[in-house]
């Protein structure tokens, strides 16, 4: 029996989770072990619980937890360890159970169906897998690249198009008393083991390069800037987000910016459309954030160098790579982490020039010894400004 019993007692098949495994990947791997389909399986485990009608990876609470390292035989923290949660102050500073959170990708659950397309997949990985099995840091919006094989992951089956939903396998098919597999695209039944190479798309170097310093700041908690700063992961991922928030705007000037790196470094640019532009980093699809972090990372190197000159030169001032930084969750919080606040702080801080009533006033009268109108337009023409605030005796 699955449930019932002491709470030390071990389920019959207790498998451990895999290395890096997703917390909804293990639950399906538990349920085929006992021949089980995976809502009985997680019914008589948890009875009265709704499981899957929410982002279970994002969103398991203690009781699942616990009951999951008392019946497997595995140590809390590595329980923990499958879960989505378990990135609050490595990549961010507070895990959102419900709602968005930085750097986790929604899958948009609908009637247990997953909607969207928030969870990645190598198919190399799964085929070269003795059990196939979904990695936690395929849900992670920066993680575009395979680092093992070097390859741009999928989000979906390559032959439907439907989103990755590994966990309906056997759901609503009364034929079936067990999952029949993890990589078979519940939709159309493709394999997503055995997708075709010729699209399989191969990363750069730079790219593979770039995916291992991420990988490892996460894994480490701190990442190395430059020979003179290092600084915590979740700061850093924080300034990472901000700068591919920024570089994926719809504005001049960063357009400008984008185009010269593309240019410069040879790196595919990012052109904003529709409502692409106002999408947040992890509600993109993989090519456009393979684009930013590309673009990101060329700005990043020789830190912060080549950072300042190319914003120099376009004109992308603090007042643009300060917007719409998130709001603090604490009262003395920095509205920046300091490694990029202080950058931008020191060398792109423009203040913006308003002039004195003095200054107006003599605008004023030199407009009329002209004969020209003097108004809130000319004045500005005049001045230099591009709008007039102040009061003006016209």
């Amino acid at each position: 029996m699955i449930a019932g019993g002491e709470p030390s007692e071990l389920w019959p098949l207790h498998l451990k989770p895999k290395d890096d495994e997703l917390l909804s990947s293990w639950l399906v791997r538990l349920a085929r072990a006992h021949g089980l389909k995976l809502h009985t399986f997680c019914s008589l485990a948890w009875p009265g619980k709704q499981i899957w009608n929410r982002d279970i990876d994002k969103s398991a609470d203690s009781q699942m937890v616990e009951t999951l390292s008392t019946k497997t035989g595995t140590p809390i923290k590595r329980v923990l360890s499958t879960t989505l949660a378990e990135f609050e102050n490595v990549l961010y500073e507070k895990h959102n159970l419900l709602g968005p959170t930085s750097w986790i990708m929604p899958v948009g659950v609908y009637h247990r169906t997953h909607k969207q397309f928030g969870l990645q997949y190598c198919p190399l990985c799964l085929a070269e897998d003795k059990e196939p099995y979904f990695r936690r840091k395929w849900r992670l919006a920066f993680v575009v690249s395979c680092e093992r094989h070097h390859t741009l992951l999928h989000d979906r089956c390559p032959h439907c198009g439907a989103a990755v939903n590994f966990h309906r396998d056997e759901l609503g098919d009364h034929r079936k008393l067990v999952a029949e597999s993890l990589t078979l695209c519940h939709a159309c039944r493709f394999e997503l083991r055995f997708i075709d190479s010729c699209l399989i798309t191969p990363v750069t170097h730079p790219e593979s390069e770039f995916a291992t310093v991420l990988l490892s700041a996460m894994h480490n908690g701190q990442v190395k800037l430059n020979e003179g700063i290092t600084t915590h992961s979740q700061l850093y991922f924080a300034g990472l987000r901000q700068m591919m928030k920024i570089a994926a705007m719809r504005n001049k000037r960063v357009d400008l910016l984008r185009q010269a790196v593309s240019k410069e470094f040879h790196v595919e640019t990012y052109s904003p459309s529709g409502s692409g532009s106002r999408q947040d980093v992890q509600e993109m699809s993989i090519k456009a954030r393979r684009q930013l972090l590309g673009i990101v990372r060329c700005l990043l190197e020789e830190w912060p160098h080549r950072f300042v000159e190319l914003s120099r030169k376009y004109r992308v001032w603090s007042s643009l790579w300060l917007r719409h930084i998130d709001p603090p969750t604490r009262a003395n919080a920095s509205p920046a982490p300091f490694w990029l606040w202080s950058i931008v702080h020191d060398y792109l801080y423009r203040a913006k020039y308003r002039p004195s009533d003095e200054e107006m006033q003599e605008a004023i009268k030199h407009l009329r010894l002209k004969g020209e109108v003097a108004n809130r337009s000319n004045l500005a023409r005049l001045l230099g400004v591009t709008v007039i605030r102040k009061k003006a005796n016209l």
